[in-house]
C-alpha cells in the first residue's frame, strides 16, 4: 500500500472519532438542557438528587416548582365594564379580588404568581382598597394612574408601583380599541420591568391555608350563589360543578370566559367579605378594607360563616371561622367578593357547614 494513501486513512479515522465525540457531547448537553428547562416549569414533577424541586404556590396552593413558587407576586388592576368583556388573563391568576368603584361598576384586581400570562387586561386605574389588598402581597403593583387617595396610598404604604404613565414599556395600547380601554400588558414584561428597577427580588408575605377536595362523593348536586353588586350588569353568580367541584363564573347574565381559551372562568373558592363602605369624598369610594367584618368561604358545594381580618395594608387577609380557626382553601383560584354589609347575596340551597 502506498505509505501516502495509508497516511490519509489514519488521518480520516482521527476526523472520524473527533466527530463522533463531538456529536456525544452536543447530544449529551442538548439533552441536559431539556432536562433543566422541564424542571423550571410550573407544575413539573422533576426531582432534584437528594431533594425535590416541587413546591406549593402560597396564594393558591396548587403544586408548582420551587422558583415559580418563589417569585414576587404580581397585582394588576383590571376594567369590569360590560362593553369591554371578555378580559383577557384572568385564568392565569391565583386569586381575584372583586369590589365596587364609583358609579356602580366593579374592578377586578388579579394577582399572579406561579403561572404566566402572554396578555392581561384592560389595564385600569388604582384605589385605596386595592392597593391595600396589593401591600398585604407584598406585591409588584401594575395600573394606569388612579383616584387621588389610591395614589397617595401608593406612596404612603410603600408599593413597588409600576404605573404605566411611569413605565410605558411594561405595557402596550391596542389598536381599534377605544382608550383608555385599550391597555394591556403581561406578567413578562410587568417581571423584566420590576427586574430593571429593582423590584423584582423575592420578598416574604403570607400566603393562605389549603386542603385536600371533598371526595366526589360528597359533593352536593348543586349549589348557586347570586351577588347584587348594583346593577343586573354588574350582578355576578357562581354555579357549583359537582364533577369539577369548582363554581362556573357569570357576569351580568352571561358566561365569563376568558377571550382568548374561550374557557368560561371556574374557581374552586368563592369568599364573600362584607366591608363597611361609604365615600372619602364625591369623588371617591371608600370601602373600609382595613380592619373586620363577617364572611362567607363556599368551597366543596357548602358554605363556611366566619369572619375576615386585615389588621393593617401590609399585613394579610385573615379568613376564620366562627371559632376562630382559619379556614382552610381548596387548591386552586379563588374570587374574593368584596360587598357592602347590606348587599344581597343569595344561596341556592343555603347549605352550610
Amino acid at each position: 500500500m502506498n505509505p501516502a494513501h495509508s497516511k490519509d486513512i489514519r488521518v480520516l479515522k482521527s476526523l472520524g472519532w473527533i466527530l463522533l465525540i463531538l456529536v456525544l457531547i452536543v447530544t449529551i448537553c442538548f439533552c441536559a438542557k431539556i432536562r433543566r428547562e422541564e424542571r423550571l416549569k410550573p407544575g413539573a414533577k422533576w426531582v432534584a438528587k437528594g431533594k425535590p424541586t416541587p413546591s406549593t404556590c402560597p396564594v393558591c396552593g396548587v403544586e408548582t416548582t420551587s422558583g415559580a413558587a418563589d417569585r414576587r407576586p404580581i397585582a394588576i388592576m383590571i376594567e369590569n365594564l360590560v362593553s369591554i368583556r371578555p378580559q383577557i388573563g384572568l385564568d392565569k391568576a391565583c386569586v381575584i379580588f372583586e369590589a365596587l368603584t364609583e358609579g356602580g361598576i366593579t374592578r377586578l384586581l388579579a394577582v399572579y404568581v406561579h403561572e404566566d400570562a402572554e396578555e392581561i387586561g384592560p389595564v385600569r386605574s388604582a384605589r385605596p382598597y386595592y392597593v391595600a389588598l396589593a401591600r398585604g402581597f407584598n406585591a409588584i403593583y401594575a395600573h394606569c394612574g388612579g383616584s387621588k387617595r389610591g395614589m397617595e396610598a401608593i406612596k404612603q404604604w410603600g408599593i413597588c408601583d409600576l404605573d404605566q404613565f411611569a413605565y410605558p414599556k411594561a405595557y402596550w395600547r391596542v389598536r381599534g380599541i377605544k382608550a383608555p380601554h385599550n391597555l394591556f400588558t403581561s406578567t413578562s414584561r410587568i417581571r423584566e420591568t420590576a427586574e430593571r428597577v429593582g423590584f423584582a427580588k423575592g420578598v416574604g408575605y403570607r400566603g393562605f391555608k389549603f386542603k385536600s377536595e371533598a371526595p366526589l362523593k360528597n359533593h352536593p348536586q348543586s349549589q348557586n350563589i347570586v351577588i347584587n353588586f348594583s346593577s343586573q350588569a354588574y350582578k355576578v353568580e357562581y354555579h357549583y360543578h359537582k364533577d369539577s367541584n369548582s363554581y362556573l363564573r357569570f357576569n351580568g347574565g352571561r358566561s365569563h370566559i376568558d377571550r382568548e381559551t374561550k374557557n368560561q372562568l371556574q374557581p374552586k373558592n368563592v369568599v364573600i367579605l362584607y366591608c363597611p363602605t361609604g365615600m372619602y369624598d364625591p369623588q371617591c369610594l371608600n370601602i373600609q378594607i382595613i380592619g373586620s367584618g363577617s364572611c362567607l368561604v363556599f368551597r366543596d358545594g357548602t358554605v363556611v360563616r366566619g369572619t375576615w381580618e386585615k389588621a393593617e395594608p401590609g399585613t394579610q387577609l385573615v379568613i376564620e371561622d366562627e371559632q376562630g380557626v382559619e379556614i382552610p382553601l381548596n387548591r386552586g383560584q379563588t374570587w374574593v367578593e368584596i360587598v357592602k354589609p347590606d348587599t344581597p347575596v343569595g344561596v341556592r340551597p343555603p347549605q352550610a357547614s
